[in-house]
C-alpha cells in the first residue's frame, strides 16, 4: 500500500500534553460528527505527558479509528507533535485542533463538502464569547467565499491552526511547523503563511461557529510556556524574516500582492501584544532593544518599498517609519508620546483616500500617517 495514499476524509490531529479531562470535549465533539466515522481518524500525539492518558484511552471503542503516537522526548511545544501526526495522517485533509477545543457536529463534513476539489485551506469561524478565543474580523460579514482574497478579506488576521488543510499540499510544498529552536513563538503564523503562500484556493466558512477554541478556566491551554514570548531580539527577527521570505518565494502570488501582503504583515506583527513598543520594552537590556531595532531596520530595508509603507495598517505606519529612518527605543517612545498627546490643529490634518492624515516629522523628514492609528481595525 502507498503510504501516501488517502484511506480517510479527514485526518484529524490533536498534540496533547497532561490535558487530562478537558480534552473529552475535543473527542466528544469528534464523537458526535454528522461524517460516518469510517471517513475520518483522529491522531492524538502526546508530548511525553507526565499524567496518565485515561481520558483519551476511554474513547478508544467509541471512536472507530483513534491512533495515539508517543513522542519519544518533551518538545514542551506543540510543533514537532503536530509534525508528526501531520506525516501520519492518511487523509485527503488535515483538520489541526488543539486538546483543549472542540468542533461543531457538522465541522468535518461541511469543510469537506465546500473544499470540493481545489480549495487547499479551509477557514472556519470561531465561535464568540467571552471564553472563546480567535478572531471574528474575516467572518463579520457572515459570507462564504470559496476563493477567498489575501488582500481584501482579512486572512492574514486568522494566523492559528485551527483549520483543514488538504494533504497533498502540505506534503508538496513541505509545509510543517518550524522547530521551537528557529520560531519559538507564533509557530503558527509561519505555518499559516506558508501554507496561503502555496494555495490554489482559501476558503471560509462563517454561516455559523465551527470551532470552539475554548479559554480554559485554568488558562493551562497548550503551548503557553515560561519563553513563550518575544523576550530576546532573535525570537521576533526571525519570525518576520522567514514569513517574509516565504511571501516572496510564492508560487501563487504575483510581484504587487506579494509586496502589499509584506507590508500587511510587517504591519500586524507590529501591533501585536500590544504594539512593537511593548516589545521592545519586555528586552533585558537596553543592548538588546537597539539590537532588535538595528534587526527590523536592516528587514524592513532588505523586504518593503517606501511606498509601499502606505499598505500598512495604520496603528503600525508610524513604528514602521520610525524604525526605518533610524529612531531608538527613546525617540520612538517620545513619537509615540507625540502622536497620543498633541492636539492637532486644523492646517496639520488632511484627507488622504477619503481617510484623515496627520504630519509627522522624523530626522528632519516630514511624512504623513492616518489620525486613528491607536483605533484597532
Amino acid at each position: 500500500m502507498n503510504m501516501n495514499q488517502d484511506i480517510f476524509k479527514v485526518s484529524v490531529v490533536i498534540a496533547h500534553y497532561n490535558a487530562g479531562d478537558y480534552i473529552k470535549k475535543a473527542l466528544d465533539s469528534l464523537d458526535r460528527q454528522t461524517m460516518p466515522q469510517s471517513d475520518f481518524e483522529v491522531i492524538i500525539v502526546d508530548d511525553r505527558s507526565t499524567q496518565p492518558l485515561d481520558a483519551i484511552l476511554a474513547y478508544q471503542d467509541k471512536l472507530k479509528h483513534l491512533k495515539i503516537i508517543k513522542e519519544s522526548q518533551n518538545h514542551g511545544y506543540p510543533s514537532i507533535p503536530r509534525n508528526h501526526g501531520i506525516n501520519e495522517a492518511r487523509g485527503t485533509f488535515v483538520m489541526l485542533m488543539d486538546q483543549d477545543d472542540n468542533l461543531a457536529d457538522n465541522t468535518l463534513e461541511r469543510f469537506v463538502s465546500f473544499a470540493g476539489d481545489d480549495s487547499d485551506v479551509i477557514i472556519g469561524k470561531y465561535a464568540q464569547g467571552p471564553n472563546f478565543n480567535g478572531t471574528q474580523i474575516p467572518f463579520e460579514a457572515k459570507q462564504n467565499i470559496k476563493d477567498a482574497s489575501m488582500l481584501t478579506d482579512h486572512i492574514l488576521s486568522t494566523l492559528a491552526p485551527h483549520k483543514m488543510y488538504r494533504r497533498a499540499m502540505l506534503n508538496n510544498y513541505d509545509v510543517r511547523f518550524y522547530d521551537s529552536d528557529d520560531i519559538p513563538v507564533e509557530e503558527d503564523q509561519v505555518f499559516n503563511m506558508k501554507a496561503y503562500s502555496v494555495s490554489r484556493k482559501i476558503s471560509i466558512l462563517a454561516d455559523q461557529d465551527y470551532y470552539f477554541w475554548n479559554q480554559r478556566d485554568d488558562l493551562g491551554n497548550l503551548g503557553k510556556s515560561a519563553t513563550y514570548t518575544y523576550n530576546e531580539p532573535w525570537k521576533y527577527l526571525n519570525i518576520l524574516s522567514a514569513v517574509l521570505d516565504i511571501i516572496e518565494a510564492s508560487p501563487v502570488w504575483q510581484s504587487h500582492e506579494k509586496s502589499v501582503l509584506k507590508a500587511m504583515y510587517i504591519g500586524r506583527l507590529f501591533y501585536s501584544y500590544g504594539t512593537l513598543l511593548a516589545i521592545l520594552k519586555i528586552q533585558k537590556s537596553d543592548d538588546q532593544r537597539e539590537q532588535l531595532i538595528t534587526g527590523l531596520r536592516e528587514i524592513i530595508a532588505q523586504h518593503l518599498l517606501e511606498q509601499d509603507i502606505t499598505y500598512v495598517c495604520p496603528q503600525s505606519q508610524w513604528l514602521v517609519l520610525g524604525v526605518k529612518h533610524g529612531l531608538n527605543y527613546r525617540e520612538l517612545q517620545d513619537l509615540e508620546n507625540e502622536l497620543l498627546t498633541t492636539k492637532l490643529k486644523e492646517q496639520q490634518v488632511s484627507v488622504v483616500d477619503g481617510k484623515m492624515s496627520r504630519q509627522i516629522v522624523i530626522k528632519g523628514k516630514s511624512y504623513s500617517v492616518l489620525v486613528d492609528f491607536t483605533i484597532k481595525t
